[in-house]
This record gives C-alpha cells, structure tokens and sequence, in this order.
C-alpha cells in the first residue's frame, strides 16, 4: 500500500481530498495533513510518503521548496501540484522537479484526482516490479558468483597445485591479483552458529544475510575478496599495498571491526576473525597457511565472541589436569538446583563454573565430554524417578548438541537453557504428579461417600506416608483433607435434604455417620444451621 501525504493551507481542501478520495479502494493510505510546508517536511521526516499532493502557496516554506527538499530525501516520490495560480513561472518550476501533475483548484474535480493517482499507481507498479526484476538478476548473478568463488577455495585447499599461473588466471576472475600484489588470509567464524541458523531456518538464508552486510563494507575495497569456505567460516583475502615485508605486523584492523559492528547491529549475530601471519602471492604457501587458520578451531574454543585476534596469538596450552577429579563436586552442585528446583540459582552456579573451566583452560574435547556426562548423568536420574515426564530428547540429540558447540561460551549458554528447560519439565511435573495423587484421594472421597473415610485409610491406597499426604493436600488445595471429606459429605446431605424425603437419622447413616450428634454438628459447622432447621425452613418433615 503506498503512502500519500497532503499539504494545503486551505483546511477545506484537505478535507474534500481526505473524505472524497477512495484511498483503500486504490490500495492508498493516506498517511496525514498539513497546512504549511514546514509542518509538511517534519511529518514527511518521521513517515516517508510514495506521493505528495500539496499547494504552492503555503506559509513558511511554499510547495515548490518542500518538493524540492523531499526530492532530496526521496527521489522517486511522486508530486501532484495544488494551485489557485495559473502562471507559467510555477508550471516552469513544476517541470523541472518532475512534478507528475498540476491541478488547478478552481476546476478541480474529484474523478480527475482520482485518474491522477490511478496513473501514478501504474508507474510505480511498473517501477516495483523493474527494480524486483533487476534485483533478481543481481542477486542470480552473485549466488552464481558466489559458488564458483566457493569451488575455487575447495579445489586449492583439496587439490594439488601443479601450474601456479594456471591458479592466478582463477583467481584473477575474482580481483585476485597474484602478479602485482601479495595476500594474506583472515577466517572469519560465525559465533554460536547453531543458535543463528534456528533463527534463520536455513543455511543460505543465514549466509547470505551475512554475505550481504559483508559486501556492503567492502564495496569500496579493492583490497579485500571474501570466499565462502563452508556453513560456519568464511575467508577473507587481503593485499598488502603499502609492505616492506612479508610479515602481518601494521594490518589495519578497522575493514574487519566495521564488519563485526555491522553485522551484529543488523542481523544480531557475533563473528570472530582470526588472522593469518604472512603476506605471499605464492599460492602453495597461502594455502598452508589457509590450511593452517582453519586448523585453529580448538585453539579459539576459550575465544570470546567479536575478537580479532592473530594467529600466533593462540598458541597458549591447555591444561594437562584430568577435569574428572572435579565431577562429584560440579554434580552435587547441579543436581541439588534441580532438587530444590531453584530456578533462581542456575545462571549464578553455571556462571561461576564456567570461569572455573575458564581460568584452567582444559582441553575443548574433555570439557565436552564432562558437560556430556553431567547433562547424561542427571537427565538419567530424573526420567527413572519420574511418574510424568514431558521432557524428551534422545541420547543421540543431546551428543550432537554438546559435541557440535565450538566455543565454551556457546557450551555455557546451551548448559543454561539446558538446565532451566529441565528444571521446568521437573516442576511442571512435581506439580502434575502431586495434582494426581491429590485427584486420586477426591475422587476416592466422592465414590465412597456412604463410608467412613479415614486418612490412613487413603494414604494407603495413594502409598503415601499419612503425614506428608495431609501436608501435601492442605498445600495444595488450602484445605486439610478431613475437612475436605466432611465438605463432601454435607454438600451431599444438603441435597438429599432439599430434594428426597430421607429423613436426618437416614441422610446421616447413609453418609457413614455412626452418631448423629456428631453428624449435626458438622452439618451446622458448615451451614451455620442444624440438618432439621433446614428441613422446616424447606417446608420438609
């Protein structure tokens, strides 16, 4: 639906158009008024429109300004004119500003503004729909770009090189210059790569988003050619313009921080980069150290995310200590928040682990190997001890999750979320498995309500400690359960009482009461009247 703007001093006018104009029949909002062009500019600031109806003499600033200022802001905004002149020197303006149409006041017909706006419905359609086709070509051409950029990376890294100048002739294609410059490799990972591509539903979805910024960046940097290396990396190739040697020493960082701050601010993904040591245009040594970048990925696992970082830079050992030895101690810890199912607890237990793991940097596999265990260990316990159990992920799910986390900040966010779905699934289920037994005791009460019900007698049935069943009943209903029962029983006797002609003594015995005075008593502990008040009052025996 398309946005139309009106600008007019005269009120009347605006409110002719406003009323008259059949805006959604045309498939038209029209997105507000204004009676001076100031007033116009500001609105047209806040809520672009796709068409301007307005005067030209109007205070402050006349129609022929404000379409000049919102040319600048909107080129392709169309403009019908608004007069009560018929002066050639507007008519001379009107042209030069592409104004679509000028309509004179005095002759002014509703059919005739609605012919002006249908005609300029047909431009911009057209315009729409050539933009949509020349963006498909566009993007058709850098999906196919982009592929055999992709297939040309494969085949260095898996191939064997035999004719370098045969190589530089492929990636000259590309803008990839080996005869006059030299290059050095950067890998950029995309961090917590799982999490984003649920958000994306897809891979090429989640790339291209990705692609796109990356391309906007370096649109102007005829330095910098990025290839696709697979689902999670890409690879950056930058020359080197101003070297007095092979070494990476005074490479400016900013081209790869403008890419992280882009992305993360439009598509709220964090990317790391990892940069290589040596400029070449020898392309057997760039791709080892290709090669050798793309090794580093259990090197970055204790990387934060949005880093760039050198490649020498991470070389600091893991730790040789077996992470085992601390098992009992982290499994108490864990599975006493899943005991006393203290939600409030996991993100500050979890947390203060973590920098544990972090500070004694242990090996990426072990770590893994260690959540593995804890997340299997307690998953275990839990479904052999539960009646009612919603939370279902097979053995296999849960391997392929902790193994396939590339980071122990990604491993510490997937734990988390881990444990709290849990921890729900075991309160949702401590509440359903205490409702049951709290079902089964009511609904044994309102079968047997012609028998004496005793609360041992029940705890038996539900093989329940008689204690801890009346605690658990008053905590879940409010109510203690012999007070339940006696309820039970004189809602019962208050309707055979208005509605058959049993007798007190009757109602009483057939309700499993050996005494009736006992039985009065609590018919009148609960209706404030004793059984036989009510009988008169019914007009009963």
């Amino acid at each position: 639906m398309y946005k139309v703007l009106l600008a007019d001093d005269d009120y009347p006018v605006i409110e002719f158009l406003r009323q008259e104009i059949p805006w959604v029949e045309l498939n038209l909002q029209c997105i507000g008024y204004a009676e001076d062009g100031l007033s116009a500019l500001a609105k047209a600031q806040e809520e672009m429109p796709d068409i301007l109806i307005t005067d030209i003499g109007m205070p402050g600033m006349n129609g022929i300004e404000l379409i000049q200022h919102l040319k600048q802001l909107n080129p392709k905004m169309r403009t019908v004119i608004l007069s009560c002149h018929d002066e050639f020197q507007y008519t001379r303006q009107a042209v030069k500003l592409h104004v679509q149409d000028y309509v004179l006041k005095e002759s002014m017909e509703i059919e005739e503004m609605v012919d002006i706006l249908k005609k300029l419905l047909v431009q911009m359609d057209e315009e729409q729909n050539e933009t949509r086709r020349n963006q498909g070509m566009l993007l058709s051409f850098k999906q196919n770009q982009d592929t055999l950029k992709e297939k040309l990376i494969s085949k260095l890294l898996h191939a064997p090189i035999f004719d370098e100048a045969e190589w530089h002739r492929e990636f000259d294609k590309f803008g990839i210059d080996f005869s006059t410059k030299k290059y050095f490799s950067v890998i950029c990972y995309i961090n917590q790569y799982d999490m984003q591509l649920k958000r994306f539903q897809s891979e090429e979805v989640l790339v291209y988003a990705i692609s796109n910024i990356i391309d906007e960046i370096l649109h102007n940097n005829q330095d910098a050619v990025c290839f696709r290396l697979g689902s999670k990396e890409l690879l950056f190739l930058f020359a080197g313009t101003r070297m007095t040697g092979n070494q990476v020493t005074d490479f400016d960082k900013k081209p790869l921080q403008d890419i992280q701050s882009a992305i993360h601010k439009y598509i709220k993904i964090d990317v790391s980069f990892i940069m290589g040591e040596h400029y070449s245009s020898n392309i057997k040594v760039l791709k080892r150290e290709i090669n050798v970048l793309m090794e580093l990925s259990l090197q970055r696992f204790y990387l934060a995310d949005r880093v760039v970082i050198r490649m020498e830079q991470l070389t600091v050992p893991f730790a040789r200590e077996d992470i085992f030895q601390y098992y009992s101690e982290v499994s108490d810890a864990f599975g006493k928040l899943l005991l006393d199912e203290a939600v409030e607890l996991i993100d500050e237990t979890i947390s203060e682990w973590f920098r544990f793991f972090i500070e004694h940097r242990f090996h990426p596999e072990e770590l893994k190997s260690f959540i593995l265990r804890l997340v299997m260990d307690q998953y275990v316990k839990v479904r052999s001890s539960a009646q009612y159990f919603d939370f279902e992920m097979s053995k296999e799910l849960l391997h392929q999750a902790v193994l396939s986390v590339e980071s122990v900040y990604e491993l510490e966010v997937w734990l988390t979320l881990f444990w709290k779905s849990l921890l729900e699934s075991i309160s949702t289920m401590s509440k359903r498995s205490r409702r049951m037994e709290i079902i089964k005791a009511q609904k044994y009460v309102l079968t047997h309500l012609d028998q004496k019900i005793t609360l041992e007698e029940v705890s038996e049935l539900l093989h329940l400690n008689p204690a801890y069943f009346s605690r658990l009943y008053k905590k879940e209903t409010q109510e203690s359960f012999i007070g339940y029962v006696t309820r039970m029983k004189m809602e019962k006797a208050k309707e055979w009482l208005e509605t058959t002609n049993k007798t007190v003594e009757e109602i009483s015995v057939q309700l499993g009461y050996e005494n009736k005075s006992y039985f009065n008593k609590c018919f009148k502990s609960i209706y404030k009247m004793p059984p036989s008040l009510l009988q008169q009052n019914l007009g009963l025996k």
